[in-house]
């Protein structure tokens, strides 16, 4: 189902609700109010919530004993992601790991790494993802993309991304688990075109979560704002 809205300081705005049914995993029941940000709510809703630029996508539905509620201290799972141009990036087709990357970043933000190359291409898109443990896919219109599988070992988060062609993921380009200051940097293939995902991932506990949240919004809208306009997102997501 698709709903469009219009707000201020953005262009029309989709509402995607995607449901996909799943295996069984931890995670917060996440729903998206409306302004299109994911929220956590007490029962209903899905256990993945992407908020993009303009667009609130759920995925895999909390079933009847399958999720969890709220915590009292309003802790979050969170990952980040910006897919840049690759432009004339050395060695484009390089998976990176970053350990001085700082706190969870997007658009702009993520360019800035105390010991990475600069990134100079511009930005494609930015996502911020709900959710604890998944494996989704985000797909062009002809397909292409990457699948993100997410996996909490202990005090780190294990990202899986995987190249999708024709809408199969395929070969593994990357799997490292991240420490809560670490960046991951994978080439892609998206629209034809040779881009770089640049991933965070962390837990925000506590009292923190909500001025996070707060600070990552803020960064998706200054992303969102030199973004090629278009009437449907560059990529849709499903659960895989």
């Amino acid at each position: 189902m698709r709903v469009s809205k219009a707000m201020r300081n953005l262009p029309a705005l989709t509402l995607v609700l995607t449901l996909a049914v799943a295996g069984e995993v931890s995670a917060q029941c996440q729903s998206c109010d409306p302004f299109l940000h994911c929220i956590v709510t007490s029962s209903g809703g899905a256990m993945v919530c992407l908020e993009g630029p303009g667009s609130c996508a759920l995925l895999i539905p909390c079933l009847p004993g399958r999720g969890r509620l709220p915590e009292m201290t309003g802790d979050a799972d969170l990952t980040t992601w910006t897919l840049f141009d690759a432009g004339a990036l050395p060695n484009p087709r390089r998976t990176t790991l970053r350990t001085m990357a700082g706190n969870l970043a997007l658009g702009e933000d993520a360019r800035l790494s105390l010991s990475a190359p600069f990134l100079a291409g511009g930005i494609a898109d930015a996502e911020i993802v709900h959710g604890r443990e998944y494996a989704i896919v985000l797909a062009d219109a002809a397909g292409d993309g990457f699948a993100l599988k997410r996996a909490v070992e202990g005090s780190r988060v294990r990202i899986e991304v995987r190249d999708v062609r024709g809408n199969v993921a395929g070969a593994l380009l990357a799997s490292e688990a991240l420490g809560e200051h670490e960046q991951l940097r994978v080439p892609v293939r998206v629209e034809g075109r040779d881009r770089v995902l640049v991933l965070q991932a962390a837990s925000v506990n506590g009292g923190s979560a909500m001025l996070e949240l707060a600070r990552l919004r803020r960064a998706l809208l200054a992303a969102s704002r030199s973004l090629p306009r278009r009437q449907e997102p560059l990529l849709h997501a499903r659960a895989q």
